[in-house]
């Protein structure tokens, strides 16, 4: 791993040297190199699966792994109004008991039963792969950019489109982006498709792609009181194998309403209703976030104290109409535990929330999640997980996140998850237990 980055480093300044004696007085070159070096301790689940420890578990229950992730790459100014931009990308997982030399195809996706098409969607490892690669264009007098390519697309808080943080390998749009702003209010518009995730490739721009969609995101500042961001997404089916095969035809409508600071009080209010076809099966549903809390700004570090509900509707397989909601482009670990056991669907997470700023650039939150899953029949999750019949507490669980930035370059991340099993059917002829999470962060971002 330590010679990829060396190469990454040795190119850039190659390439470096070339644009330099050839750029003109308005043309400049932006280089970036990013390091991520992620130590991540689980006890009791992995990604496939929670409290097996029979001789036909997948993987084992208690890792130890790092995790490295490299980025390099250009922004290339050849005018003002100009962007073109590269980037590669390699993350590798150390000791992971799921790695894809043990496991080559564990993050298969494919239809059951079935050996082939498929994709892959490996959350951890992404060897050599093309990070970003766009043109951008900025028409200042007119407030109006366009951008074409790979490249992250997020808003908001991210519950609808995330910025693609996921695992240890990401997740980016190819798209094309038309972008409006006036002051701090904006309007984007982009369409394209969202990159699959294979250790074994490198996809170019525009292929392989696991769904084909877009969305419209908007912010409008209606005062000093309310903000409101509507927005749309569509998915359909994706271009890479198996995925082509998929019918497909999901659509969102909703809106966020927030303040972060109405005299000391915070609100923030989400709704997406959901609709379409899949499957020759209509889709019927919907998932809301409602967050109320206060600032105690004349107490030290000046806490937040907060409650947050997201709920998102679940449905049965035999139902005639799909009625669990899809949790759009959003992000997962974040808002719904950290541990990624659950995400916005066909869930009901009652949170309790605290965040702190003791110290100037240092962050900690600590979020309380009693989680309940709405329609229990038919549930597996992490392949291992059911409820108990009639019953739909999944379980409790306790996380504190800190993030501390020692300087521009460098950033401390640390974080310990623990899950307390709920209304659990036996696993492998034992009563489910009990899980933890640990994890040390340190990133390293230059910029030249």
């Amino acid at each position: 791993m330590k010679k990829i980055g060396i190469l990454f480093v040795f190119l850039l300044v190659l390439f470096d040297h070339d644009i330099l004696f050839a750029q003109t007085d308005s043309s400049k070159i932006e280089l970036d190199l990013s390091l991520r070096e992620r130590f991540e301790s689980w006890d009791g689940m992995n990604a496939k699966n929670y409290g097996d420890d029979g001789p036909h578990a997948i993987g084992s229950l208690h890792d130890q792994m790092l995790l490295q992730r490299v980025i390099a790459g250009f922004v290339y100014h050849p005018a003002p109004v100009v962007d073109i931009a590269a980037h590669l990308q390699d993350s590798r997982a150390f000791g992971w008991s799921l790695r894809d030399s043990e496991y080559p195809d564990l993050f298969k996706v494919k239809a059951k039963n079935t050996q082939e098409p498929y994709y892959i969607m490996n959350p951890n490892e992404d060897f050599f792969e093309i990070y970003d690669a766009y043109l951008a264009f900025h028409f200042a007098q007119e407030n109006l950019s366009v951008k074409l390519g790979r490249q992250k697309i997020f808003y908001g808080d991210q519950h609808i489109f995330e910025m693609g943080d996921w695992g240890n390998t990401g997740r980016t749009w190819d798209a094309v982006k038309i972008s409006y702003s006036q002051e701090q209010n904006f309007i984007d518009c982009f369409a394209g498709g969202t990159k699959i995730q294979d250790p074994s490739t490198t996809s170019l721009p525009f292929t392989n792609t696991e769904f084909w969609g877009g969305g419209i995101y908007a912010h409008y500042e209606l005062s000093k009181i309310i903000s409101i961001e509507p927005f749309y997404a569509i998915k359909t089916e994706g271009s890479a194998d198996y995925a082509n095969t998929l019918d497909l035809h999901r659509q969102w409508f909703g809106a966020r309403i927030f303040n972060d600071d109405f005299y000391h009080f915070v609100y923030d209010f989400t709704w997406a209703q959901e609709w379409g076809k899949e499957s020759n099966k209509s889709i019927d549903a919907f998932g809301a976030i409602a967050k109320l809390g206060y600032r105690f700004y004349f107490l030290p570090a000046q806490p937040l104290f907060a409650v947050r509900e997201s709920y998102a509707s679940g449905g049965k397989s035999s139902d005639d109409d799909i009625k669990t909601f899809d949790p759009v482009y959003g992000s997962k670990s974040q808002y719904y535990g950290r541990m990624n056991i659950v995400s916005w669907s066909n869930l009901d997470d009652r949170e309790i929330l605290m965040t702190l700023s003791p110290v100037k650039n240092l962050d900690i939150e600590m979020n309380y999640h009693r989680f309940y899953i709405p329609e229990p029949d038919d549930f597996i999750l992490l392949g291992t997980m059911k409820m108990q019949q009639g019953k739909n507490h999944l379980g409790d669980e306790f996380d504190v996140y800190v993030r501390y930035q020692l300087s521009k370059q460098l950033q401390l991340i640390s974080a310990f998850g623990y899950f307390w099993a709920g209304d659990l059917q036996p696993i492998n002829n034992h009563p489910a237990k009990d899980a933890s999470w640990f994890t040390l962060q340190i990133l390293y971002a230059w910029n030249k």
